[in-house]
């Protein structure tokens, strides 16, 4: 299970080694790609996989919206090979998606991974510290 934050370096050409203790999840193989917020995800392959069938079965291609969320997260989409080092190459379309410079914050969300600049990091985990409570009320319709 892929859960915690680390701060990283990225290069300037856009190489992140992705901390330890995420690389056995992943295994060999992720993609990355733009998230909903302006950050990147990068799911093992296996979880891409399941993500991309469950897309394309269960958003209509009659809906706009599920037209458009399709092109957000397929045409920024990269595999990537994760290689001794656990570097991945984040290209400059992505970082600049994400605001990512030379510093980022790669954070576990069981399943995958989040990769945000420190800003962008800080202020998402702001303003969900301040209004935790009226997101739990929201969510506890989903049983949480």
């Amino acid at each position: 299970m892929l859960i915690g934050k680390c701060h990283c370096i990225a290069d300037e050409e856009g190489w992140l080694t992705i901390p330890y203790k995420f690389r056995a999840e992943l295994a060999d193989d992720v993609v990355v790609t733009r998230g909903i917020d302006p950050c990147l995800v990068v799911y093992p392959a296996a979880e891409w996989q399941k993500l991309a069938t469950k897309m394309e079965h269960q958003l209509p291609l009659t809906s706009k919206s599920a037209r458009a969320f399709n092109r957000l997260v397929f045409s920024g989409a990269r595999a990537e090979a994760l290689g001794e080092e656990g570097r991945i190459l984040l290209p400059q379309a992505l970082r600049e998606y994400a605001g990512i410079g030379n510093q980022a914050v790669v954070v576990g969300l069981f399943s995958h991974l989040e990769i945000w600049s420190p800003a962008g990091w800080d202020g998402m985990r702001s303003d969900s510290e301040k209004n935790g409570a009226a997101l739990a009320e929201e969510l506890a319709a989903f049983g949480i």
